[in-house]
């Protein structure tokens, strides 16, 4: 397989956004996005936990650009445009993402997303993550990790997707995926919002961990609400989108 080829199938990696906080000379993982087109405009997708925590600190980000990663300040971003975030009861925050076009950035389209009613138990999924913790010595920018499972069940009633592919620490907010674990086309499937461990009676038996996601039925609902309309309207340069944010193929 030629490099060019391996890399259209990765494209979507370039999707994951790792979020998080600057403490003098470093950064602190908060949690994790995603990106989406909602043509003409790219929104950032996290976790409401992972907003509601914040406690006044600013959101950064690492950006992918052509001259090689860097910091953006996703709150500063907003103070500019007079945008904010917006929220729904399925635990889910979007923002517009400002796109520059030295940026090196993936979106997924809606055609892209997955939802309930195409999910059910037994599919592939992964879910993606930064890696962070002990013995680990990797850059918040380098390209997520991948862990694998399966759908363990759909809940429409809840619109939440459990699955076994665990959620990578300190990834709330990460995207789920519909993925074969043996490549190929991948689509989204929800927005993690963290991991349930299921333990039994018998303390000598390991519990079992499953994640938690919100299916993108709700997603795709809060970025084409009244309250992304608003958000939208706000944006006033045109052109604040146009950059080098790219549709997933």
């Amino acid at each position: 397989m030629s490099p060019s080829k391996a890399e259209e199938k990765t494209e979507w990696l370039h999707t994951f956004m790792p979020l998080g906080c600057v403490h003098g000379d470093s950064w602190e993982p908060r949690g994790a996005g995603v990106l989406l087109i909602e043509s003409p405009m790219v929104w950032l997708v996290t976790a409401r936990q992972v907003i509601e925590e914040l406690d006044g600190k600013d959101l950064v980000t690492w950006v992918r650009r052509k001259q090689g990663p860097s910091l953006l300040n996703i709150s500063n971003s907003q103070r500019t445009a007079g945008t904010e975030w917006i929220h729904n009861d399925n635990g889910v925050s979007a923002t517009l993402f400002p796109v520059d076009p030295s940026f090196n950035i993936k979106a997924f389209t809606s055609g892209q997303c997955t939802t309930l009613r195409s999910l059910q138990p037994l599919q592939p999924v992964a879910s993606l993550g930064a890696l962070s913790g002990m013995g680990i010595n990797r850059p918040p920018h380098a390209l997520p990790a991948v862990h694998e499972g399966v759908i363990s069940t759909v809940d429409p009633s809840a619109n939440q997707i459990h699955a076994t592919a665990p959620m990578l620490p300190r990834n709330t907010g990460a995207p789920l995926m519909l993925a074969s674990p043996y490549g190929g086309q991948a689509s989204i499937a929800g927005i993690l919002l963290g991991n349930t461990m299921l333990a039994d009676e018998d303390p000598r038996v390991i519990p079992v961990r499953l994640s938690t996601a919100t299916a993108m039925d709700s997603v795709l609902d809060l970025i084409r609400s009244t309250a992304a309309t608003e958000q939208r309207k706000r944006v006033t340069k045109p052109d604040a989108t146009t950059g080098d944010a790219k549709e997933q193929s």
